[in-house]
């Protein structure tokens, strides 16, 4: 079996790949043009860089594979980048799948977002049938492009392409040199949290997501989604992670958690520093919002049908730091 895999040289791409070649996949990853492929190099694979804005770029890395895994994404919450949000997350998906139909594949893995599903008020657990509150109209764009892309999916004919929808949730593991948790990591270490943010999440181990996405390609049903985020004993407030991360680098955790009107007020802030200074900011009121909220997932369905598991948060923890560490971070 040959395997596209986009998004490859992000944080689960990364992760997928490896993972498909341990297997004995044969692979092509492919990323935007420009973008860090050091993590893949060692491997046996054939690297091809596409922009998945452009059809004749995906036609081109779709042709000759069995089976794609759509994992490429723009996770910015920068104003000013959410038009190319949109062209990448919604476009992008469109000329993936388009491509695998001209191409003649018969299966598509989608990687879509926990997101999606919303959240119960009362921070009960969320499964695929989604919860009774959602994420719209908080300004939150990632999640209002990644719900458009799936929509776009499920009007396909489902006779000329099978898709299988991942719905991951906040993952920490090995490969995230973007510093997406990495961060949190070394302000901990500086003592630079003050506080921790309102919410709550569901934190799951990312090359157990990646292992999910490689069942869901051979053992997923068509058209049906698959939650791989936590399960009750990984379902945290923000401030719990916080306090297990500070206490895996011995350091101490933020005393406090935010109001949630504060919170979103430094989202603020952080955004009209961002149109001054013309660098990202460190997130935007969406996200402020967004991370406010009682997030939680029961992800029994991935479990029973696509053996996924759900390690301890601390083994979560203690992964990422020994990848952070033999890349030379000092943590």
């Amino acid at each position: 079996m040959k395997a596209l895999v986009t998004g490859a040289t992000g944080f689960l791409g990364s992760n997928l790949v490896h993972e498909l070649q341990a297997q004995g996949w044969e692979v092509r990853a492919s990323g935007m043009y420009g973008s860090e492929t050091r993590y893949l190099d060692a491997l046996p694979v054939e690297v091809e860089l596409a922009d998945i804005t452009q059809p004749a770029d995906c036609a081109r890395i779709v042709a000759g594979c069995d089976v794609v895994f759509h994992v490429a994404g723009d996770t910015s919450f920068w104003r000013r980048h959410y038009a190319r949000q949109r062209r990448i997350n919604v476009e992008g998906t469109a000329h993936i799948a388009q491509a695998c139909i001209d191409a003649g594949v018969r299966r598509l893995v989608h990687t879509s977002t926990a997101d999606l599903l919303g959240y119960h008020p009362d921070a009960s657990p969320v499964d695929e049938r989604g919860g009774s509150a959602h994420f719209e109209g908080l300004g939150y764009n990632y999640g209002e492009t990644k719900r458009a892309a799936e929509e776009h999916l499920r009007g396909l004919d489902p006779e000329a392409l099978e898709v299988v929808y991942v719905y991951p949730g906040f993952m920490i593991g090995p490969f995230d040199h973007t510093l997406q948790i990495g961060r949190v990591f070394f302000d901990l270490a500086r003592g630079a949290v003050p506080a921790a943010p309102p919410g709550a999440s569901s934190f799951c181990h990312v090359r157990e997501v990646a292992r999910a996405h490689v069942a869901a390609a051979t053992r997923g049903r068509a058209g049906e989604g698959y939650l791989c985020a936590g399960m009750p004993h990984s379902n945290l407030s923000y401030a719990e992670l916080f306090r297990r991360m500070a206490q895996a680098i011995q350091a101490r955790p933020p005393r406090l958690t935010a109001p949630r009107s504060l919170f979103v007020a430094y989202g603020q802030l952080c955004e009209l520093l961002a149109a001054v200074t013309g660098r990202p900011p460190e997130m935007n009121p969406g996200q402020a919002r967004y991370m406010s909220l009682p997030q939680a997932a029961d992800s029994s369905k991935a479990i029973r049908e696509l053996g996924y598991t759900v390690p301890p948060v601390e083994q979560c923890i203690a992964d990422a730091l020994t990848w952070y560490r033999a890349q030379g971070y000092e943590i």
